[in-house]
């Protein structure tokens, strides 16, 4: 009988590249389960996220609803309040709830087609950007408006009675702050739709631009609403001293202010100064009527040790005069005064710069049209008309000179 054959053994490194390639394989393919299981999960997330934006707007608008309703049209109608004063407290909400309302129909009907929305946002954003910038800048003044009527009773009782017959735990104060809380919920309910949202999907672009301008728009109304208080500011420091001094310019900037000992040998007078971005104005303690004023570009600023009975001590020397100044709150007078001072140059050097690029530029643009002018002239063949034209370049190159 002839001898049977063995089977083939593959050699052990060919059995481990195998084991190992299906190693590998299983590992993909957990890999991607997992993958997939959470795009599943982000997906159910997402869409629970987008069902609460709708809902939360569905709320936001029977809010809004109640406050034009049961506070606003009724006031108007009344004679509780003023109407200049029912305005500054109400602002342009009543504008905004038909703003919200608009924008709810289509947010029902964007949804009811599929998940995406981003382009109804970007569509939405200019008007939203108006409305909300104007709401957030009154807000302050609102508020303090808000507290003086309270001390008339016939509004302090219609606000109880009101209050009673919404059935709402929410006041009316609750109610005024609901425009400023949308526009931080439209940022988180955004922000957490986008980062479910995939990269490929159709809505990414959209839902990505239309959360930066809604950030523009929260950035740019801060902004505005501290300038306009910073502009009130100026303004009711300059009406509070009886001197004739202008302090209301726009670039001006209040940064801080406070009680003081102007010190002069061994004796002491009571100050009150206001520090601005670029001016140090000092008043009498009653800060009725100004002592001296100075612009910080001239100032040197100075730390002192203490002298005697005088503690906190620092100096400021303008280019005519010397002030000696004992504060307990020092180091954040030094402080200040050094930043605005660095403020200041930082601003000249960037303007001096500014003029001597646009010097440059208007140069090269001069030189670059004398070239294509001289060529011009080399193709012309009427030697009178070059002239003519020579002459009257010469005339305008003579007036820039001498002026």
């Amino acid at each position: 009988p002839e001898p049977v054959a063995s089977p083939v053994q593959s050699p052990p490194s060919s059995r481990h590249e195998k084991k190992k390639t299906h190693r590998k394989q299983r590992s993909r393919d957990k890999l991607e389960q997992k993958q997939l299981k959470e795009r599943e999960e982000n997906s159910d997330k997402r869409l629970r996220v987008v069902r609460e934006l709708l809902e939360s707007e569905k709320a936001h608008v029977n809010a809004l609803g109640i406050v034009v309703e049961r506070y606003l049209r009724p006031l108007i109608q009344s004679d509780i309040l003023e109407f200049s004063t029912i305005r500054a407290i109400f602002s342009n909400l009543e504008l905004i709830r038909n703003w919200n309302q608009t924008f709810l129909a289509a947010l029902e009907a964007h949804l009811e087609c599929g998940d995406t929305f981003g382009d109804l946002f970007m569509e939405m954003i200019p008007f939203m950007r108006q409305l909300y910038t104007q709401y957030n800048e009154n807000y302050d003044h609102a508020m303090v408006t808000y507290e003086k009527a309270k001390k008339n009773r016939a509004f302090a009782q219609f606000l109880e009675k009101t209050q009673k017959e919404t059935h709402e735990q929410k006041d009316l104060l609750t109610y005024l702050y609901l425009p400023v809380q949308r526009m931080l919920a439209y940022d988180s309910l955004l922000k957490d739709i986008l980062q479910l949202t995939p990269a490929h999907h159709e809505d990414y672009t959209h839902l990505y631009n239309s959360l930066s301008a809604l950030r523009d728009i929260e950035f740019s109304a801060t902004l505005r609403a501290q300038q306009r208080k910073n502009i009130n500011k100026v303004l009711s420091i300059q009406n509070n001293i009886d001197d004739e001094i202008h302090l209301a310019l726009p670039h001006r900037r209040y940064v801080y202010e406070g009680e003081v000992l102007l010190i002069n040998g061994r004796n002491s007078k009571e100050r009150y100064c206001y520090l601005f971005n670029d001016l140090f104005v000092c008043c009498k303690a009653n800060r009725k009527k100004l002592d001296f004023k100075e612009p910080l570009e001239t100032i040197i600023v100075e730390d002192l040790q203490d002298e005697g009975d005088f503690r906190y001590l620092f100096r400021l020397t303008p280019s005519a005069n010397e002030y000696i100044i004992s504060s307990s709150d020092k180091h954040n007078w030094l402080a200040l005064l050094q930043s605005c001072k660095k403020e200041l140059k930082e601003l000249k050097s960037e303007k001096e710069r500014e003029e001597v690029g646009l010097h440059n530029e208007v140069e090269e643009s001069s030189r670059e049209s004398l070239i294509n002018k001289i060529v011009e002239w080399s193709k012309m063949e009427e030697s009178e008309l070059v002239l003519t034209e020579v002459k009257e370049l010469a005339r305008v190159l003579r007036k820039y000179k001498l002026s």
